[in-house]
């Protein structure tokens, strides 16, 4: 094969450093076999694709759906063709949203298409029904000379079929493209996983109603700061760790990661609003480090806020910790955890399912179309969740948490609350029927 040319090189790290993290592929995955979840963004995110109807609870014909446009139709129809073109292909599932398409498809083994080569055709037949739509005499069309001359001397040689852009990617010739260029992949790698994508799809419009109905509650406030989480409230909590207190290097090298991670702003461009959970924040001096929080609001000017945090040396009390966390949200407290570790995801688990309020610090930042996902979504819908984040915005088709940010999220819970880990041992014992004979 020819080497490419320093100009050639050029344009490919261009475009490389102009795609978003989310349309780049993962040069460890096999895109040539396996299931993979597929989204699709129309351009400038025009809602022309469907309209989301029914009502929330409702069954029957007036249960949550989208009804498609024509063209929405089309994209659909385009979609389930899809075998025709790639017989190793299957397709599972697809939603045709408004303004975005969701995929799931199965590429089987002995499959040669990668997934972007059948994406890309999906996206073209797609924007051939777009153009039928606008009117576009498409295939009769003829290239203009800067069209003609960016084809090489071998393609305009032998009756090259002519293509619907220039080899650069950078504009049509027969008319406008319907989807953005490039799309985000996900691969469900166990049936648990393929299951979880199918009844995502399948709840898109209940989901998107849920949102327009509870929209403050999707609202993702950002630069919000606490006068008590500063870069020495980090220090301290990586400092206090064994691991890292007795290795002054391996410390600094801690710290030195979460600063280039945390969510930091410019003194003179930070926001005068405070968060609720700290109402003296507003009249403090100006921060440096941020937070962004989505969800009800008022669930973090609780009265009292407790840290969840479940260590090692307390293994043995677990039932006990999670007997006093469950009393305490009863009567009326909301826990503040990063829900980091199997036992305190367990109680979680309970919280969510005994519908009872809390706050989720998370490991990751929030992108600009973020929105909590799976049971968290519903209950932020129902106003009893609040997740928040100290991090820079990163996209990871595999999330990881090192420990240093495990000890970081911990130390803002305690912020949060103003609480130390071991409450729950100094806390009295709840009991139901004392609590009923004081009432």
């Amino acid at each position: 094969m020819p080497r490419l040319t320093e100009a050639q090189l050029a344009k490919i790290r261009a475009k490389e450093a102009a795609t978003p993290d989310a349309l780049k592929r993962d040069a460890l995955t096999n895109y040539r076999e396996g299931v993979f979840f597929v989204t699709l963004n129309t351009r400038d995110y025009a809602p022309i694709l469907s309209m989301v109807k029914g009502s929330i609870g409702a069954q029957g014909p007036n249960a949550p759906h989208c009804e498609y446009t024509a063209l929405g139709q089309k994209v659909k129809e385009v979609w389930e063709r899809t075998p025709n073109y790639y017989p190793e292909v299957e397709v599972i599932a697809c939603e045709v949203m408004p303004e975005h398409f969701h995929g799931l498809l199965r590429l089987m083994p002995g499959n040669r298409r990668h997934l972007g080569q059948i994406i890309g055709g999906f996206m073209a037949g797609c924007s051939h029904a777009y153009w039928d739509s606008l009117g576009i005499d498409w295939k009769n069309m003829k290239f203009d000379d800067d069209a003609r001359a960016s084809l090489n001397s071998k393609q305009r040689g032998r009756g090259y079929i002519e293509p619907d852009r220039d080899r650069d990617h950078t504009r049509s010739f027969r008319g406008p493209a319907l989807f953005v260029r490039g799309y985000n992949d996900t691969e469900p790698i166990t049936p648990e996983q393929v299951q979880i994508k199918l009844e995502y799809i399948a709840k898109q419009a209940e989901r998107r109603l849920l949102k327009g109905n509870h929209y403050e509650c999707f609202c993702i406030h950002r630069n919000k700061h606490s006068k008590n989480w500063t870069p020495a409230a980090i220090a301290r909590a990586i400092s206090a760790d064994r691991f890292f207190g007795h290795n002054e290097q391996k410390c600094r090298e801690a710290q030195a990661k979460i600063m280039a991670r945390i969510a930091t702003q410019p003194l003179k461009e930070q926001s005068a609003i405070a968060l609720p959970l700290d109402e003296q924040a507003a009249t403090a001096q100006p921060l440096t480090l941020s937070l962004d929080f989505i969800g009800n609001r008022s669930i973090m000017a609780a009265p009292q806020k407790l840290p969840l945090i479940c260590h090692r040396a307390d293994a043995t009390r677990f039932e006990e910790q999670k007997a006093a966390v469950i009393d305490a949200v009863r009567q009326g407290a909301v826990i503040v955890s990063a829900f980091i570790s199997p036992k305190e995801k367990e109680i979680k688990e309970q919280l969510m399912s005994e519908l009872l309020p809390l706050i989720e610090i998370m490991d990751n930042g929030f992108s600009d179309r973020y929105k909590p996902t799976g049971r968290a979504f519903y209950a932020c819908a129902e106003m009893r969740m609040v997740q928040i984040s100290p991090w820079r915005y990163e996209y990871q088709k595999q999330a990881t948490v090192s420990r240093e940010m495990c000890l970081v999220m911990n130390e803002l819970a305690r912020v949060i609350t103003g609480e130390a880990d071991d409450w729950w041992k100094r806390r009295p014992p709840f009991h139901p029927a004392i609590a009923q004979q004081s009432e």
